[in-house]
């Protein structure tokens, strides 16, 4: 069988966490032939746990909807994942532990002379400032400036970004802040003063309701159920292999990996977009993703105001949010809280793990949250989060269609450049993205 033969009706999936999962299953179901190419030697990208002595910890969002759609990825997967209240706080900026997201209260509840200001501001902001393409210009005509600093939200920001916000591209505020966009438009901060006015309680504290979680041993039996369903369905699964070149030849494309090279119809990819950029072009787009450091920790104690996922909104620390799984896995108890601390790292940029941690230990032991600190473990992962800088929106404009006139389809987070924050956000992206890109997929005459 020649070269042809063997690429006809082949899409190439490259990428083997959620967004080339579900790219792949879709596919096989339509009657494709489908490879997945994944570089590590597991499937799930960005999800990963580990397991350290007693316990385990996660690099990534453990929380799942009842209707999440990586539940439909393979038969009974959300009766591995328990339920469980997701109980989310913040460090405000005066080290109080408050509700996250913002809450009315916060803003109503300040000392007069302080609100009259932030009233004020607010009117003049949405007067007279005007958009100039940076997220520190809508998120300060939205909210006032007095309020976007003193919330801790400004702080936030540059914590997250490793930036300020006057360097962010406002896309960031309409695309990863779509809570506050929407919280922000005047019919609704008009609900939410009226609800400020009556009652502590959180807007949405009725409506409420149990997650699912990963199973108490790790994100694994979910993947792995999910690559046994693809396996059986028919998909081709290569793990530990690397895209090194990508180029097209005709009708085909040739695929040069570190174990060696094939030709295929058609390439779907979901991997990073500026290693794609590479492997086509042979130069960086670009783009800038930002990378994650997740430090793995156990406590002696922890204050139980925390609840079971905590935010930094405080202008100290470089941590950015901590995950205690102590508090969503009780059992068996292990003695110790234990929590999964995530911070930003600059792309390329030097980090120090152990640094890090003592930063996190002393802010949140000042603070008096915390005592008996000990790091157990960390990870680091590359391009985490697209890096929206000012100006990025229009060179990733020309990346992409740079890249659609090659016929390579590309879906989901990384694979677009796009925030996506939950699982089901992704695969709703992909199945769309595959929709539009009919017309460059095999014929369905081509399936095997």
């Amino acid at each position: 069988m020649d070269d042809r033969t063997s690429a006809s009706g082949l899409v190439v999936v490259l990428g083997g966490g959620v967004a080339g999962l579900a790219a792949a299953g879709k596919l096989r179901r339509a009657g494709w032939r489908v490879r997945i190419i994944e570089r590590a030697g597991r499937l799930g990208g960005t999800h990963r746990s580990r397991q350290i002595g007693p316990y385990t910890f996660d690099v990534g969002s453990i929380f799942y909807e009842s209707d999440a759609k990586l539940f439909d990825l393979a038969p009974g997967v959300r009766n591995l994942c328990p339920q469980v209240m997701r109980v989310q706080r913040r460090v405000a900026p005066d080290g109080t532990i408050r509700h996250y997201p913002l809450e009315p209260r916060e803003f109503l509840h300040q000392r007069p002379l302080c609100l009259a200001r932030a009233i004020i501001d607010l009117g003049w902001s949405r007067l007279t400032l005007r958009r100039d393409g940076t997220l520190d210009a809508i998120a300060c005509r939205r909210l006032g400036r007095s309020f976007f600093e003193s919330s801790g939200l400004a702080s936030y920001i540059a914590r997250f970004h490793q930036a300020p916000a006057s360097q962010i591209d406002e896309s960031f505020f309409l695309r990863r802040m779509a809570f506050v966009e929407r919280a922000t438009r005047l019919g609704a901060l008009a609900r939410l003063a009226l609800h400020g006015m009556v009652t502590d309680r959180p807007l949405n504290a009725k409506s409420r309701k149990p997650l699912h979680v990963r199973p108490r041993d790790g994100v694994d039996p979910i993947f792995d159920r999910i690559g046994r369903n693809l396996i059986a369905a028919g998909v081709q699964l290569t793990l530990g292999e690397e895209l090194q070149s990508l180029r097209r030849e005709g009708a085909l494309f040739h695929v040069q990996t570190t174990s060696g090279a094939f030709r295929a119809q058609a390439v779907v990819s979901t991997i990073p977009l500026d290693t794609l950029h590479r492997a086509i072009f042979g130069a960086a787009s670009g783009l800038t993703s930002l990378d994650m450091m997740t430090l793995f920790v156990s406590a002696a104690w922890l204050d139980a105001r925390l609840g079971n996922v905590l935010f930094n909104f405080h202008p100290l620390g470089r941590w950015k949010r901590a995950t205690i799984y102590s508090r969503i896995y009780p059992t068996p108890c292990t003695g110790r809280e234990f929590l999964a601390v995530e911070t930003t790292v600059a792309a390329s940029g030097q980090y120090d793990p152990q640094a890090i941690f003592e930063d996190f230990r002393q802010h949140v032991e000042q603070l008096g949250l915390a005592a008996g600190l000990i790091l157990e473990g960390y990870e680091h992962v590359e391009n985490c989060y697209p890096l929206y800088h000012t100006g990025s929106q229009s060179i990733l404009a020309q990346i992409l269609h740079r890249i659609a006139r090659t016929g390579v389809v590309l879906a989901g987070r990384q694979g677009r450049f796009e925030y996506l924050p939950t699982s089901s956000g992704v695969i709703r992206r992909v199945i769309e993205e595959l929709d539009v890109a009919g017309p460059v997929l095999p014929t369905s005459e081509m399936a095997a």
